[in-house]
């Protein structure tokens, strides 16, 4: 059984050991079982295995789109080590894609990630949580590092690791069932993968400070109200909207999208000084690239349809 930090059990085991059937066309279904990871690819095929035999990560890709899925939703996507293991495996796949711009995160059920395996976590000493929280740290570092924009779609409860996870992403669009907090003091501990650094920097130290040292969870229109998410939308329209925003990214010169993410990111540990320098020599490098000619000759010519190179 793996308890949550919604509070949520499960009321069964934990990940299947069975083995997949089938994939559906340009997905990646990606599993870790004992320190190995199997990349499954299969064109042409439909999806076929149901419930304890999919996958509990999916990486699909949509045109340049990169989607991934947690699909543990009889655990309400709880964070298990080799669950992140898994997950960090699909973000490393989606980063060495070059035919993927941009990356797009949700969950199944009624959770984007619900929390930790408290489960697992609950006999660990300081030394073997010290080690256990470095595997979630790492994924959010990849994330927030990654050269393409990272969308989290929040379908649900997206608390503790979960919201840590988000708060690791570019953008945040919530449904409007989604429950957003950093409920760790109710378990006598504190976030440990970067849910007190970013947090604050996202909505400001005195909500941050609220936030979590009540553990109270924010209902997805007062997330919106203080910053922490860009957009609320009703459930079924919430993908749709993610992917539309991930299509206009992509349509866009890439270069001058990475180059944008590397100025914001930044900016957060250095000078207003440092960090326009660093602006403008980010500025002054796409001025040799194809995509600078494309785009400042296509609007002198009045182009409508400007297409990138991405060089």
């Amino acid at each position: 059984m793996v308890t949550h930090a919604c509070g949520e059990d499960d009321g069964g085991s934990d990940r299947p050991d069975s083995k997949f059937d089938c994939l559906s066309q340009k997905s990646y279904n990606i599993r870790i079982k004992l320190g190995q990871c199997a990349y499954l690819a299969e064109a042409g095929l439909q999806q076929t295995a149901e419930g304890k035999d999919m996958a509990s990560v999916i990486f699909e890709k949509k045109n340049h789109i990169g989607i991934i899925t947690f699909n543990r939703p009889e655990t309400l996507n709880a964070l298990s080590s080799g669950f992140v293991n898994e997950i960090h495996e699909a973000v490393k796949a989606a980063e060495a894609d070059d035919d993927v711009f941009v990356l797009v995160l949700t969950g199944t059920g009624k959770s984007f990630i619900a929390g930790a395996d408290i489960e697992e976590m609950y006999p660990m000493g300081p030394e073997e949580i010290f080690e256990f929280s470095s595997y979630a740290t790492d994924l959010n570092m990849r994330l927030e590092k990654m050269s393409k924009p990272v969308i989290a779609a929040i379908n649900g409860y997206a608390l503790g690791g979960g919201l840590e996870v988000a708060l690791a992403c570019d953008i945040r669009y919530a449904g409007e069932k989604a429950k957003l907090g950093l409920p760790e003091v109710k378990l006598g501990v504190i976030c440990g993968s970067g849910g007190t650094q970013r947090l604050c920097r996202i909505v400001g130290d005195s909500i941050a400070k609220e936030m979590i040292f009540t553990g109270r969870a924010v209902d997805a229109q007062e997330a919106l109200r203080i910053g922490l998410v860009n957009k609320v939308l009703p459930q079924e329209e919430l993908m749709p909207a993610a992917l539309e925003l991930a299509e206009e990214i992509c349509r866009y010169g890439q270069l001058a999208i990475r180059a944008s993410k590397k100025c914001v990111n930044y900016a957060q540990d250095h000078s207003i000084e440092e960090g326009s320098l660093y602006e403008r020599q980010r500025f002054s490098e796409l001025f040799v690239t194809e995509d600078q000619k494309i785009g400042m000759g296509g609007f002198l010519r009045k182009e409508k349809d400007i297409k990138f190179k991405n060089r």
